[in-house]
């Protein structure tokens, strides 16, 4: 076997395609030839902007889905040709890692095992924000988890959640909408049709006028949780408007503040690495319950509906494309590459 990487070789320098080694997997590790690489709007932040200090040259990247070529010592889940969904673990740094390449290393219990009758492009898009929903919405906010083979309990509490059409907004639209609690969110007019299908029991339009926004959303509250899955400084000004005028609270962001945020008096924005949580030991049971039963069984019954994907040309090439278009912003849209093309 030979395998090809996409790598970055200094801070915002282009991607080079080059020859890498294939990688022997270690103890309770899986080499997976990897088959559909997914992109989250991270990747770009890293590649483009030099968002966090990583060391180069670095094969980038977050999520992907392929099969099984090789099991390490001690691995008693997973066989070779099995399918798997896999989001690199935050910090993992050695390039064995990486995404952008054919072949790729990963822990055992990183790895989401998948149905052979299901097309892994579907959980590879979106198993990159599995765990920051769920440690964000069960391990910090309390939310119970979705029931996905009865109907959910009905439950009291409100939860907004900003940017309903984006991969992490439609994930988190879906995941407490299943757990039962009443969810509203905001979509562009184009992707209504989609994000109608999620669960929600209100989808605003956040391309009206900002003053006539903000009264929609406080309408529809008061909300017992904010989420800002956009949080850009337009966003986290209108949702700190919608908060402060039900009296203040925590408003939680999936990106830290790039300057002073000035937000009304009673607002705080909370920030953290949020699918980190499940490292936690007394979360370890979420973080188990996600990879194992909820990706894999929450697709295959089609109760978690995946954002329309586009897949980019030209392999491993394709990686910079795509990381451009991310740059230049991706609404309603799972951006894909085949590396093997």
């Amino acid at each position: 076997m030979a395998n090809k990487a996409a790598i970055i070789p200094a801070a915002k320098a282009p991607l080079e395609i080059h020859p890498v080694d294939v990688y022997q997997p270690g103890r309770r590790e899986l080499l997976v030839k990897n088959e559909v690489i997914a992109f989250n709007p991270i990747e770009y932040k890293i590649a483009k902007l030099g968002f966090f200090p990583i060391q180069y040259p670095s094969i980038l990247g977050v999520s992907y889905g392929g099969t099984v070529q090789a099991v390490g010592a001690d691995v008693t889940g997973f066989k070779v040709g099995d399918k798997v969904a896999v989001a690199k673990a935050f910090g993992a740094s050695d390039n064995k890692y990486g995404v952008y390449q054919q072949y790729v290393i990963t822990p055992e219990d990183a790895a989401s095992k998948i149905s052979p009758s299901i097309d892994v492009t579907i959980p590879a898009s979106l198993v990159g924000n599995l765990k920051t929903v769920v440690g964000l919405f069960s391990g910090i906010a309390g939310l119970d988890r979705p029931t996905l083979d009865t109907a959910p309990p009905s439950q009291k509490k409100r939860v907004l959640i900003y940017g309903g059409s984006s991969s992490l907004g439609s994930l988190s639209v879906q995941y407490v909408a299943q757990a039962g609690y009443q969810v509203i969110t905001t979509s562009s007019p184009q992707h209504d049709d989609f994000v109608s299908k999620l669960g929600a029991t209100q989808v605003i339009n956040h391309r009206q006028e900002e003053s006539s926004l903000i009264d929609e959303l406080s309408a529809a509250g008061p909300y017992d949780i904010f989420v800002d899955c956009i949080s850009l400084p337009k966003t986290i000004a209108v949702n700190a408007k919608v908060l402060s005028r039900q009296g203040g609270g925590k408003l939680y962001t999936v990106v830290p503040p790039l300057g002073p945020d000035n937000l009304p008096s009673g607002v705080n924005r909370e920030f953290a690495s949020w699918g980190a949580v499940l490292s936690d030991e007394k979360n370890a049971h979420l973080l188990r319950w996600a990879i194992d039963v909820y990706l894999p069984e929450g697709v295959a019954l089609g109760k978690i509906i995946p954002l329309p994907i586009e897949k980019i040309p030209g392999g491993l090439s394709g990686v910079e494309t795509a990381l451009d278009r991310l740059q230049k912003g991706v609404s309603g849209l799972k951006l894909v590459v085949d590396p093997w093309e």
